[in-house]
């Protein structure tokens, strides 16, 4: 796959096929993406990749925190305008591709669950850093190695979604998964073959004009 094919092929896909994807080829997607920028080569980040009976248990757990109302351990970014304008859109979207009405609670939570599930991914990528490295850097460079990641995973006929929800109750997920305390999870990536039969999974989120973001200078 081009480049330029991979970057414009590239969506959050939000249903898989059942089928495992194979260690082996986890490890060349990772391989791929740990060639991502990085400040001064610290390369901060560090994986913990799951699937299996282990995936079946961080589900459960998630899903028995969010039935109780437990606090998350990690809040949600909140965006003023116009940034939180271009997140409603995309659920507005993803909802119309669903057939998921404005006053239909049930499949709302339906689509709720799903997120905190990895939308069923038979596999979990938790990216996440040392909680002692500067976190400006870090983040930045976090970003880079899973942009990179996503891209990869096209190769081998795989797609992803990026999810800060799937570590919303992360010291749970830490606890099960034997994780240092140290251990700061910034955000878990689905990934799997897509279900191209999922509505949601045609939905390509829009993207703002170039000139409207960008101040051009000495041209």
């Amino acid at each position: 796959m081009e480049l330029m094919e991979a970057i414009l092929a590239r969506r959050s896909i939000r249903a898989f096929r059942p089928e495992p994807v194979s260690r082996e080829v986890l490890s060349k997607v990772l391989e791929l993406g740990t060639r991502a920028v990085s400040a001064n080569n610290s390369q901060p980040w560090q994986f913990a990749v799951v699937t299996g009976e282990m995936l079946e248990r961080l589900k459960e757990h998630n899903l028995k925190a969010l039935a109780e109302g437990s606090p998350p351990d990690r809040q949600e970014a909140t965006y003023p305008e116009p940034y939180l304008r271009r997140g409603k859109e995309i659920g507005k979207q993803l909802f119309a591709a669903m057939g998921i009405g404005r006053e239909d609670r049930e499949r709302r939570n339906w689509w709720t669950e799903r997120g905190y599930r990895f939308f069923d991914a038979p596999a979990l990528i938790l990216v996440y850093m040392d909680e002692c490295l500067e976190e400006t850097a870090a983040w930045f460079d976090l970003g880079c190695v899973t942009q990179n990641i996503c891209q990869a995973a096209l190769v081998y006929g795989l797609g992803t979604c990026v999810e800060e929800q799937a570590v919303t109750f992360q010291k749970g997920l830490q606890s099960l998964l034997g994780l240092p305390d140290s251990a700061k999870l910034a955000y878990g990536i689905a990934i799997g073959y897509p279900d191209w039969d999922f509505p949601a999974n045609q939905v390509v989120s829009r993207r703002e004009p170039v000139d409207d973001i960008t101040r051009w200078y000495g041209f």
